[in-house]
């Protein structure tokens, strides 16, 4: 079983790693995986949060860590057209489409099926990737003109490229060039 675990997710709801597999394995029905890690979840924490229940022999997760990790896809599909430019203005081309607004439109059904298969119903993934998406709106503000393709854009992960850079980064950290 691999499990992904964003660690800016743990920071935001005080989740240890160690609370947040167990809540994992637990919620997937992964008992067996349990006996096989050395975990040390802090059960007393994780029901005061109310993330966990106990019944008479096992632990139950509550709707509120369900939530927290699981999500209506066809919502963050919308969620993602919403953030992401429909159209922009090209240098020399002049508006270029870079998907359909209705985001059950048939034009979008390749975007939102690789969306589906990258995403995986994990709200996590997808507010990692909106963050990005931001970022970089943010950052190729003055040159939208050349933004790909939404299908493209999933296609080739391109989010990815901005994962690493600083959403508060000052006017001094931009790219110094000279004419010759």
């Amino acid at each position: 079983m691999n499990i992904e675990i964003n660690t800016d997710f743990l920071t935001a709801y005080g989740i240890s790693a160690d609370d947040y597999l167990y809540l994992y394995i637990v919620q997937r029905n992964g008992h067996k995986y349990l006996q096989t890690l050395t975990l040390n979840p802090d059960i007393d924490s994780m029901i005061n949060k109310g993330y966990l229940r106990l019944s008479e022999d096992k632990h139950l997760i509550t709707e509120a860590f369900k939530l927290l990790v699981t999500s209506n896809y066809d919502d963050m599909f919308a969620e993602l057209i919403d953030a992401y430019p429909m159209k922009v203005q090209s240098p020399g081309r002049g508006v270029r489409i870079l998907h359909a607004k209705d985001p059950k439109a048939r034009a979008n059904e390749k975007a939102k099926k690789r969306y589906k298969q990258i995403v995986k119903a994990n709200k996590n993934t997808h507010d990692h990737i909106i963050k990005c998406l931001n970022i970089q709106l943010d950052v190729d503000k003055d040159n939208l003109g050349y933004l790909q393709n939404l299908e493209t854009w999933l296609n080739n992960h391109t989010w990815e490229k901005y994962e690493d850079i600083n959403e508060n980064k000052s006017e001094d950290s931009q790219r110094i060039t000279r004419q010759l």
